[in-house]
């Protein structure tokens, strides 16, 4: 009976895998390196959330913490590509999922007239934090100041929710009430662009002629305001017309 041959440079780590000695070690160290990793990830998790608990932090309310491990099976690929040693596996290894980060709410961005749960991330450097997201910086504050930051960002996504649905009404309200007063005019909203203010909109009246008027909302004092007009008739006179036009003006006052 012939005795079965294996070549003494490679090495069976798995059923039906052969490996070299060089690609075993790399795997062996793949597998050591992922449980390291996980180990100090979690132990990191642990100490920011005692942190984030005994500066007034309430956890599922003010921040989430679903950091898990797990025993994984999956094609790893080892080696390197600059001298061609690629190589893939499949391996056994502790991974994780999830993390720590805050808790807070956004504006939609499909529709600034709801709110949307977000979770916010954040960096932690020698015990202080910083999640730009919120403090639109890049400096690391105590943990106490970064919860009175987290109930600030709650407070300015209310009120602009709430200045969305008072502008969302009156843009309706002027719409309404222009297209009851003058139902062959066409009514629409257009967006409208200021070097200083950026864009804009405006509800535009728009009649057959092609005359026009523009208005913008102040929502402060809940009416519109003008903001733009054009006289299609107007702008076909000539010199002579305007002329006589305007002679016939009263002097100002």
């Amino acid at each position: 009976m012939t005795e079965e041959f294996k070549d003494p440079n490679q090495l069976s780590l798995f059923e039906g895998i052969l490996l070299s000695p060089d690609q075993e070690k790399q795997a062996i160290e793949f597998v050591e390196r992922r449980k390291r990793q996980v180990e100090d990830k979690k132990r990191v998790i642990e100490q920011t959330e005692s942190q984030l608990l005994a500066a007034g932090f309430i956890k599922d309310i003010h921040f989430v913490n679903d950091f898990k491990t797990e025993i994984v099976t999956k094609e790893v690929e080892l080696g390197y590509r600059y001298n061609k040693t690629q190589f893939k596996v499949e391996l056994t290894y502790i991974d994780d999922t999830g993390s720590i980060s805050l808790k807070g709410t956004q504006l939609s961005y499909d529709n600034k007239n709801q709110i949307q749960e977000r979770k916010f991330y954040f960096d932690v450097r020698k015990g202080k934090f910083n999640c730009y997201s919120i403090q639109e910086n890049h400096r690391f504050i105590k943990a106490e100041t970064l919860l009175e930051k987290l109930i600030e960002n709650e407070e300015k996504v209310v009120l602009k929710f709430r200045e969305n649905q008072k502008k969302t009404d009156l843009k309706q309200a002027v719409i309404d009430k222009y297209t009851k007063l003058y139902p062959n005019a066409t009514i629409c909203v257009r967006n409208e662009y200021s070097r200083y203010n950026g864009s804009f909109e405006v509800i535009e009246v728009k009649f057959e002629s092609g005359s026009y008027v523009q208005f913008t909302l102040d929502t402060y004092n809940n009416k519109e305001k003008l903001y733009k007009k054009y006289d299609a008739e107007f702008d076909k006179m000539g010199s002579d017309e305007l002329l006589e036009r305007f002679s016939k003006q009263e002097a100002l006052k």
